[in-house]
């Protein structure tokens, strides 16, 4: 991931001083493991349009506040285009929403939670 590219540090920054560090941490965590869980039910065979569509809906909303833009944009566009997709379209969107998390989470783990929530 590319930090100053799919990252809105003034987005983090801001939940940071409604929050606290700490506390900030722990929602993070959350989601981070929230969010595993959901990228695993949509990987799921055969896929469900419309549980695909809800959890879709779920990362999109808790990535965007944190600032994960690249991560709360695809989930957007698979939410939006979910129940129009062949069963193909909807696997590979998963796997890609996959690749994008797993970059993600190693950001947050590797930077943000490393540095207690401090961002440069």
């Amino acid at each position: 991931m590319t930090a100053d590219l799919a990252f809105e540090k003034d987005t983090l920054r801001l939940l940071v001083s409604e929050l606290g560090a700490e506390d900030a941490a722990e929602v993070l965590k959350a989601f981070l493991e929230d969010t595993e869980g959901k990228i695993c039910t949509l990987g799921a065979l055969p896929p469900n349009p419309a549980l695909v569509r809800q959890e879709a809906h779920s990362i999109k909303s808790s990535a965007g506040t944190f600032g994960f833009r690249e991560l709360s944009e695809l989930a957007f566009s698979i939410e939006q285009n979910a129940l129009r997709m062949t069963p193909e379209q909807l696997g590979s969107a998963s796997v890609t929403l996959r690749m994008v998390f797993d970059e993600t989470a190693e950001f947050a783990r590797s930077v943000l939670l490393a540095r207690n929530m401090e961002i440069a």
